[in-house]
């Protein structure tokens, strides 16, 4: 029978999956620059488009694709911060509940966090809340996908 201390395997699965989870949160960035290369490409038509072509509804598609591409990558910028903290509490994996007591605090302290939010949150509510804004980010840069690729079909529609 293996003898194993329960306390270093916990402290190795929670770095285990504080590690993981940091990956997992690295596919934010090329998302990120997957919507900026759309947002650009956007901005680029969409001024090409109320030049030249003078259509106001391919003008109006690009902006409002324009517009996704800001709001994906405010999600970016976002799941950019909250994986900083992560890989922080990586580092301080053996002192977690007071690292996470003054992670709170420093939110609290810049307004990051609102005073009346739990005392103390878990990781798994923190990792939750994280996932959520990468969810969000992958909603609006399939939105902007979708639309650009309507107002470029359409617009092949329209000039044939």
């Amino acid at each position: 029978m293996l003898s194993c201390d329960d306390t270093k395997s916990t402290k190795d699965a929670n770095q285990i999956t504080l590690v993981t989870f940091c990956s997992l949160l690295a596919i934010s960035q090329q998302l990120n620059v997957l919507s900026l290369l759309l947002t650009i490409i956007a901005l680029c038509f969409g001024m090409m488009a109320s030049w030249w072509i003078g259509s106001l509804l391919f003008t109006i598609c690009c902006l409002v694709a324009f517009l996704f591409g800001l709001i994906s990558k405010y999600y970016a910028l976002r799941i950019e911060f909250d994986k900083k903290l992560f890989d922080y509490l990586i580092i301080n994996v053996d002192r977690l509940p007071n690292s996470l007591t003054e992670l709170d605090n420093a939110l609290l302290k810049f307004n990051l966090i609102k005073s009346c939010q739990l005392p103390v949150r878990s990781i798994s509510e923190r990792q939750k809340g994280t996932i959520k804004l990468l969810k969000k980010q992958i909603i609006w840069l399939f939105l902007q996908i979708l639309l650009l690729i309507g107002t470029l079909m359409s617009g092949i529609i329209h000039f044939n």
